[in-house]
């Protein structure tokens, strides 16, 4: 059963990217990245409130909330949903999947009980290499868009490795369901302002498969996606569950050279096996 989760976690996070894709084509992106926070939140309370779950009274994690709701939910939404509008839903999953290797970085330099190692190191070596090989042709052209795209999601990829730590140590001991209520709280009160004021939504007509992308975006893969990446740290570990970051650049390349008909050439292959390869080492 756990196993079963864990593809379905995956296959939902890997297709994210295929959603958010059709989405940025009629939406900006601040009001794409404030529909699904405030939908996801107030979806998220409603569960909560069904499951007898209160909502926090400290400060101290409220401001805890504040930060992971802006870092880990905020910014890096709206890197992947701006970076999504120059490269392909594939290549966005891929390079999402450097975020252990950032994470095994920052953890060095940020914690006394999770040191660097031989085989960690080898292991961001050969990761970097993936990704310096997929950049480096949009390199030698300079920072044209494609280039800041992909530099977009590697953006987001360090502020989830960031916020991981941080969550670790401030969220030790909360209902994880709570927490990731009130981080998505926090990050629709940064993003719903954002939105109104620079985009002004209400002058938008998305059409009908856009809606549906952006339902199906905010439902699956933030909600569901959330209840069941907690359900399998509950029920197996953190160890099993951070597996689904080899499941998901797989599933996100695949539906996107599917459904959006996106190229899947040698180049990313070979780069998708040297990051999930860095990825593997990191965790050892």
């Amino acid at each position: 059963m756990n196993l079963l989760l864990l593809l379905t976690l995956g296959t939902i996070w890997g297709a994210s990217y295929l959603f958010i894709k059709v989405i940025v084509a009629e939406v900006p992106v601040l009001t794409l990245v404030a529909g699904r926070l405030t939908l996801a939140a107030l979806t998220m309370w409603l569960i909560l409130c069904t499951r007898g779950f209160s909502s926090p009274r400290s400060r101290r994690m409220w401001r805890a909330y504040a930060l992971l709701g802006f870092m880990g939910l905020a910014v890096p939404y709206t890197l992947i949903s701006w970076g999504e509008q120059y490269i392909s839903s594939g290549l966005a999953s891929l390079l999402q999947a450097t975020t252990p290797i950032f994470t095994v970085i920052l953890a060095h330099f940020l914690t006394n009980d999770e040191r660097i190692t031989l085989t960690k190191i080898l292991g961001v070596i050969i990761g970097f290499v993936g990704v310096g090989i997929l950049m480096l042709p949009d390199l030698r052209q300079g920072l044209q868009a494609n280039l800041l795209g992909q530099l977009a999601i590697v953006g987001s990829s360090l502020c989830y490795a960031g916020t991981a730590i941080y969550a670790r140590s401030w969220l030790r001991g909360q209902p994880p369901l709570v927490s990731a209520s009130g981080q998505l709280t926090m990050g629709m009160v940064f993003m719903l302002p954002a939105s109104l004021l620079i985009d002004r939504p209400f002058d938008l007509s998305p059409s009908p498969p856009v809606l549906v992308s952006w339902l199906v975006l905010t439902i699956m893969g933030t909600v569901v996606a959330y209840v069941i990446y907690f359900t399998l740290i509950e029920r197996s570990s953190a160890t099993f569950t951070t597996m689904v970051t080899y499941i998901i650049p797989v599933n996100g390349l695949t539906l996107g050279a599917l459904v959006l008909n996106e190229s899947l050439d040698v180049t990313m292959l070979g780069s998708l096996a040297l990051i999930l390869l860095g990825v593997l080492l990191v965790r050892t």
